[in-house]
């Protein structure tokens, strides 16, 4: 896999006066260049709250916890983001200024910025009949992000929201109003983890695991920690979502109903549900996060569920809603 570090000046699009920079990784198949297919396919990752771009591809761990690994593998572009304020992208001041949609406006100029280069052959030979379909993933908090980018800025073909709810969350008995409540005015807050640790992971992962991803964790915006427990803060923005959603949970996620999660795509043109058996909220360190890339990779390419998840899929999904 070949990794591009990237960074997106994107001061223009925010009201701060200090500079902002919007970074990233672009990640894509070994030999990208030589005989690429005719079609292709740009997956852009957003991370959840006390998380970065890492989430997608951790290299403190081993490479198999690596969704870009998997993805382009399988002849995948990812582009994975560090939502503003978060990872190594800028934290501006006052961060009370930072809303969803100076946090969207900048993952659309990086989403259309990295098409336009790929597409322009900067990273590869592309033949002049190459295609490119762009998919939209947001895991969490970046599961609300992709939402509302999507629905106001229309930057993917694809979207899929991955351990999101449009349903008051359930954090595994931690009380959400309680979390609003505690939340400091503006700044950037730190997770306690420990709190969290039932929802994020099921008791057969590793402590080892565990122990480095908390150690590798981001600071917050206060505004989107508190946009996140709010109640139906995109509901409005998911019903204005025109193009094919996968809503991907695992076992242990933040939706008290799964089933009830694809009502609120009521325009969306197709809707697939997935919920996977042995993946608690952060599916890409769960033992068997490999069932879950495959349900992505696969409705990614063909709108369709794999067969070989059939026996591993929650009674509580169905393919086709």
């Amino acid at each position: 896999m070949r990794t591009i570090n990237l960074s997106w000046d994107v001061t223009h699009l925010t009201p701060f006066i200090s500079k902002v920079d919007l970074c990233g990784s672009l990640f894509l198949p070994d030999k990208f260049g030589d005989n690429v297919p005719a079609s292709l396919t740009l997956v852009v990752c957003l991370h959840g709250g006390s998380c970065s771009r890492s989430y997608f591809h951790p290299p403190y761990l081993d490479p198999s916890y690596s969704f870009a690994e998997f993805m382009t593998d399988r002849g995948y572009l990812v582009l994975a983001l560090d939502n503003l304020g978060m990872g190594e992208s800028s934290r501006p001041e006052p961060e009370s200024k930072l809303t969803l949609n100076v946090i969207a406006e900048a993952n659309h100029l990086a989403t259309q910025q990295c098409v336009q280069a790929l597409m322009s052959n900067q990273w590869g030979t592309l033949a002049e009949s190459t295609s490119l379909t762009v998919a939209g993933l947001g895991h969490s908090m970046g599961g609300m992000l992709v939402t509302y980018q999507q629905a106001h800025y229309k930057s993917f073909d694809r979207l899929i929201v991955a351990g999101w709810s449009n349903l008051p969350l359930e954090l595994a008995g931690a009380k959400v109003e309680a979390m609003k409540a505690a939340l400091p005015p503006s700044g950037y807050i730190p997770t306690d983890r420990s709190q969290m640790r039932a929802l994020f992971h099921l008791p057969d992962v590793a402590e080892a695991v565990i122990t480095a991803d908390n150690q590798h964790s981001s600071l917050t915006p206060v505004t989107l920690a508190t946009a996140a427990l709010t109640p139906n803060v995109v509901v409005a923005s998911a019903a204005n979502i025109f193009c094919p959603v996968l809503l991907a949970y695992g076992e242990v996620d933040v939706s008290p109903a799964p089933e009830k999660e694809p009502e609120f795509f009521s325009n969306a043109c197709d809707k697939t549900l997935l919920c996977v058996a042995g993946n608690a909220h952060l599916h890409n360190f769960a033992n068997a996060r490999s069932d879950i890339w495959e349900g992505i990779a696969e409705w990614t390419k063909t709108g369709q569920l794999p067969l070989s998840l059939s026996s591993k899929i929650n009674s509580r999904s169905s393919d086709k809603v």
